[in-house]
C-alpha cells in the first residue's frame, strides 16, 4: 500500500491537486497563521501605517462626540450594529485622509516656523488674561486636555500646516483649454441685427380722450392716485460738537493725574528658563550652569520647551499680569541672578533674570495736546447734557410750541416744508427722528399741532426737540 502512495504522489495530478489544497489555505488566512503574519494595523496610506489603538481612539472619541450631541438618542443608535460599525468606517476614513493630507503637505515641503507657532499660540484668546498671553493660564488648560507643551506646539503645528494647505487650494483659481478656447471664441464672434423702433409718444400724440373717458378711468383706479400723508415740522437741533470748550493747564493736570495709568508701562522683567522632566536633569543642569557652562548652550541642548529652548532659554519681556507665578516666587531680584530648581506643573525649571525694566510714565509735555482734546471735548459732552435737560423741561412746561426750549437754549427751531415719508428732509433723516415723526403719536386731531417730542438723541452726540406743526392725512387726490 505505501508503495501505491509513493507511486501516486509522483503523479502530476496528484501534485496540481495538492497545490491547489495549500493555495486556498493561503488566500483563506490559514497560510497567513502558517507563516506567522500578523499586521496589526489597521490602514496602510502611502507606507504610514495607521494603528489599530489610533483607530479605536479616533472611533472613541466620535462615539463620545455623538453621545454629548445626542443624549438619550445615541443609546438606540449604539445598539444598531449597522449604525456602530459606520461610524467606525467613518473614524477610519477620517484617519485616512488626514494621513494622505500630511504627505501631501509633506511632498509640498510646506512648514510652519517656531515663531509661527509661539505667535498662534499668544494670539489664541482662550490663553489670554484682559488681551494679554498668561503663560499659567496656558499650561493648565493643554494640561487639562492631557498635552504637554511639546505635544500642544506639534499639534498646533500640523493644524496651520493643513491650513496653509487649504487656504493654498481654495485661494487658487485656474481656467481649462476648452473654457479658455469658448472664451476666444465668444470675444471674436460678430453678429448682424436688424432694429426697428416704435414711438409710442407719438403713436400716443394721434390718439385722443373724452372727459367722460377721463372721469371713468379716475373712478377705477382711485388707489392709484393717492396723495401720501403729509407733515410739517419745527426743530431745534442740539449738537455736542459746537459746545465744546477751552480746556485749562488746571484742567489738563488734573485729568492727567486721574488717568496716569493710562499713560504708564509697568514694570518689565526677562527671564531665561530651562526646563526639564525630572528633578535630577534639573540638578544636573545646575551644576553644569555653576561650572561656568553657557546658559542659552545648555538650554538649546537640554530644554524640553521647544520654543524658549531654540533662543537659548530667553522668554522675552514680561510684565506683571503675563509672568508665571513659579518666577515670581523664584526670589530673583538682581540681573544674572539664578535660581535654584524649581518645581512646577510642566516639570522643573531653572531660571535666570536678565534685565529689569522699571516702571515708566509718559511726562505731561509728551501727551498734553492728547489731554487737552480729550478734556474739551469731555467738557463738550458735559454742557451738551446739562443743555439737553435744561430744554427738556422748557419743552414739557409749554408743550404748545418751542418758544420755551428756544429760550432754554439759546437757539432757534427751524422749520420744514412739506415732506412725506419718501421725502423726509435730510437734516431730520435719522432713524430716531423718523419714528417720532412717523409712529410716536406726535400729531394733533384732524390737522392741528401736536404735542412737543421728547429729547431725541441721534449718534451720541446730536440731539432733537420737535413737534409736527402741521399735518395732512393719506388722501385722494383731486380729479383737476
Amino acid at each position: 500500500m505505501m508503495d501505491n502512495l509513493r507511486a501516486a504522489s509522483n503523479h502530476v495530478v496528484l501534485k496540481i491537486i495538492l497545490g491547489l489544497i495549500i493555495l486556498s489555505f493561503v488566500l483563506t488566512g490559514v497560510g497567513n497563521y502558517l507563516i506567522g503574519g500578523n499586521n496589526d494595523y489597521a490602514a496602510k496610506v502611502n507606507g504610514q501605517e495607521i494603528s489599530r489603538a489610533q483607530l479605536e481612539q479616533a472611533f472613541n472619541s466620535e462615539r463620545s462626540r455623538q453621545q454629548q450631541m445626542l443624549g438619550d438618542q445615541f443609546s438606540q443608535l449604539a445598539s444598531n450594529d449597522g449604525y456602530m460599525q459606520q461610524m467606525r468606517q467613518q473614524a477610519l476614513s477620517q484617519l485616512i485622509d488626514r494621513a494622505l493630507l500630511d504627505s501631501y503637505i509633506k511632498d509640498l515641503h510646506l512648514s510652519i516656523s517656531d515663531d509661527q507657532v509661539k505667535q498662534a499660540i499668544f494670539n489664541q484668546q482662550a490663553f489670554q488674561t484682559n488681551g494679554k498671553f498668561d503663560n499659567a493660564k496656558y499650561l493648565n488648560l493643554i494640561g487639562s486636555m492631557g498635552f504637554s507643551a511639546d505635544q500642544y506646539a506639534e499639534a498646533l503645528r500640523k493644524q496651520l500646516s493643513n491650513q496653509q494647505l487649504i487656504n493654498a487650494v481654495a485661494n487658487t483659481d485656474f481656467t481649462l483649454k476648452g473654457e479658455a478656447s469658448r472664451l476666444v471664441d465668444l470675444v471674436s464672434q460678430q453678429r448682424d441685427i436688424r432694429q426697428a423702433t416704435l414711438d409710442v409718444n407719438a403713436l400716443a400724440a394721434k390718439q385722443t380722450v373724452t372727459d367722460d373717458e377721463i372721469s371713468q378711468y379716475y373712478q377705477q383706479h382711485k388707489s392709484s392716485f393717492m396723495a401720501p400723508e403729509q407733515f410739517r415740522v419745527s426743530y431745534i437741533l442740539m449738537d455736542a460738537a459746537s459746545m465744546q470748550q477751552d480746556a485749562s493747564e488746571a484742567d489738563i493736570q488734573a485729568w492727567y493725574d486721574q488717568h496716569k495709568a493710562d499713560y504708564t508701562q509697568p514694570q518689565r522683567t526677562r527671564y531665561s528658563v530651562i526646563q526639564t522632566k525630572t528633578e535630577a536633569d534639573a540638578n544636573a543642569v545646575l551644576a553644569q550652569l555653576k561650572a561656568g557652562a553657557s546658559f542659552a548652550d545648555v538650554a538649546k541642548a537640554k530644554s524640553i520647551d521647544p520654543i524658549s529652548a531654540r533662543k537659548g532659554g530667553d522668554m522675552g519681556w514680561l510684565e506683571p499680569s503675563t509672568t508665571p507665578d513659579e518666577l515670581k516666587n523664584a526670589g530673583l531680584t538682581e540681573k544674572g541672578q539664578m535660581s535654584g530648581v524649581i518645581k512646577s506643573s510642566v516639570g522643573f525649571l531653572v531660571v535666570r533674570l536678565d534685565d529689569i525694566q522699571a516702571e515708566q510714565v509718559k511726562p505731561l509735555a509728551d501727551v498734553h495736546s492728547a489731554i487737552a482734546a480729550k478734556v474739551k471735548q469731555e467738557k463738550g459732552v458735559d454742557a451738551f447734557y446739562k443743555l439737553q435737560q435744561k430744554v427738556s423741561e422748557a419743552a414739557s412746561n409749554d408743550n404748545e410750541s418751542l418758544a420755551g426750549a428756544e429760550q432754554a437754549s439759546g437757539l432757534k427751531a427751524q422749520e420744514t416744508g412739506w415732506f412725506s415719508q419718501d421725502s423726509l428732509p435730510d437734516a431730520l433723516n435719522f432713524d430716531p427722528v423718523k419714528q417720532a415723526i412717523f409712529n410716536g403719536g406726535l400729531a394733533g386731531q384732524n390737522g392741528a399741532p401736536g404735542n412737543n417730542s421728547d429729547i431725541i438723541s441721534v449718534d451720541g452726540d446730536r440731539a432733537f426737540v420737535l413737534r409736527i406743526s402741521d399735518h395732512k392725512p393719506e388722501a385722494v387726490k383731486p380729479l383737476d
